[in-house]
């Protein structure tokens, strides 16, 4: 009993390195894109920044964190990222949710901004801005990191860390575009995280979250 105890506790401490040393790579690599290779995408003209763009979110936010745990917590990726589990209850709360969400920026938009919404934006806003980001930030963030520190701590100060470090990933380009020091920006994604994640816990599915955040995304682009 003493032998097994020993090897799960020298299995977690494993998992807990190999998790910190993913996390440094991860907030290193990104913030070398976004702070130093944007410029170059740029370059390329608006379709092909897109396209490198979407490339670069691939690369470097799904395809090491699906190896992560494939081959390191061995588990099939299918599985462990819960897409395969109460997948119509995820989508249906997602779609509500963003219902929700759109209802609100619509209010906002055309009936106390007397505004309308922006919906002739480049493709990279639509392609990395509402295609892709949902599913590449919470497979990170909600799949992993936020389940990988509930499985140590409590829910909420799981999500406390995950949320912070979710906020944490939106430096580098907040530096490179000088938004740093507009600090409620920084208490309203932090608050934003935690919603994410509440719901994530309550419906079990991580497309209730995918969506959300694409389409939450996307009503903040256009308005």
């Amino acid at each position: 009993m003493e032998l097994n105890s020993k090897a799960e506790n020298n299995a977690k401490n494993h998992n807990v390195q190999t998790l910190i040393l993913y996390l440094l790579f991860f907030y290193f690599i990104w913030a070398l894109k976004e702070l130093w290779f944007i410029d170059y995408f740029h370059l390329f003209g608006e379709t092909a920044y897109a396209l490198l763009e979407a490339t670069a979110k691939i690369l470097v936010w799904i395809v090491p964190i699906w190896l992560y745990v494939k081959y390191d917590l061995k588990i099939k990726p299918i599985d462990y990222f819960n897409m395969n589990v109460h997948v119509k209850k995820g989508l249906f709360w997602g779609i509500i949710l963003s219902t929700l969400v759109g209802l609100r920026f619509a209010i906002e938009v055309y009936l106390i901004n007397k505004e309308t919404f922006h919906f002739l934006l480049p493709l990279d806003s639509y392609l990395d801005g509402f295609l892709i980001v949902g599913i590449t930030e919470e497979m990170v963030f909600r799949g992993v990191i936020l389940k990988e520190i509930n499985n140590r701590i409590s829910f909420w100060k799981a999500n406390g860390i995950t949320s912070l470090l979710f906020l944490l990933i939106h430096y580098p380009i907040w530096i490179h575009n000088e938004e740093f020091f507009h600090f409620g920006t920084h208490i309203y994604i932090f608050l934003l995280s935690l919603v994410f994640g509440f719901i994530y816990k309550k419906t079990g599915s991580i497309w209730s979250v995918v969506l959300l955040h694409s389409f939450y995304d996307l009503f903040v682009t256009i308005i």
